[in-house]
């Protein structure tokens, strides 16, 4: 289960590999595709309509109606197709990583993103989960780091408890690793 990424730390290996959970991430999409069905089963009663149209108010008007609306519902059908397109390469495209060093989100289509934190700049952690979110098991994590109170947003991540569990043994893992780096009589005094 454990592989190394391209452009890794030495030593580092991948814990947990997911994407977005599919449907809470192309939700947007249904209504285009919806649509898109729609303009498609009914492409030619639409022009039939429109050819009668054109002929009431061909007195009023010369110009190519019938011909300027199917070129639109062309364009349309075709602008709605490549959305779709585009939703779906986007989901694909994302990644949410986290490693035995790091959490990282990986994205991009056309042009690559890659943003991480490494587990000892992590300060907080939010997980939140709206009702559409619960019922496919889906959720958002903010993870918080540093002064600057930067954050990732891992947005519909499946399983949200898991990976949240995954990453809080990490922080503590880490964080015992930097007690027990540090003299005693330091650990001491930080007790007192």
């Amino acid at each position: 289960m454990s592989r190394t990424i391209k452009n890794s730390h030495p030593g580092e290996r991948v814990l947990f590999s997911t994407r977005p959970r599919f449907s809470q991430s192309v939700a947007s999409a249904y209504l285009r595709l919806i649509l898109l069905f729609l303009l498609l089963y009914f492409f030619t009663t639409i022009i039939r309509y429109l050819a009668a149209l054109q002929t009431q108010i061909s007195t009023l008007l010369t110009l190519p109606f019938v011909e300027w609306s199917t070129y639109v519902l062309v364009l349309l059908i075709i602008l709605l197709f490549l959305s779709l397109i585009w939703t779906y390469l986007s989901w694909k495209s994302t990644c949410y990583i986290l490693t035995n060093k790091r959490v990282m989100i990986k994205s991009g289509v056309i042009s690559k993103k890659n943003v991480y934190m490494h587990f000892n700049k992590i300060q907080d952690i939010q997980v939140s989960q709206g009702f559409t979110q619960r019922i496919s098991s889906a959720g958002d994590i903010e993870v918080f780091g540093g002064r600057d109170r930067t954050s990732l947003i891992l947005e519909n991540i499946p399983n949200p408890d898991k990976f949240e569990d995954l990453l809080n043994q990490k922080i503590e893992n880490v964080n015992q690793d930097y007690e027990a780096k540090q003299p005693k009589n330091l650990r001491d005094e930080r007790y007192q």
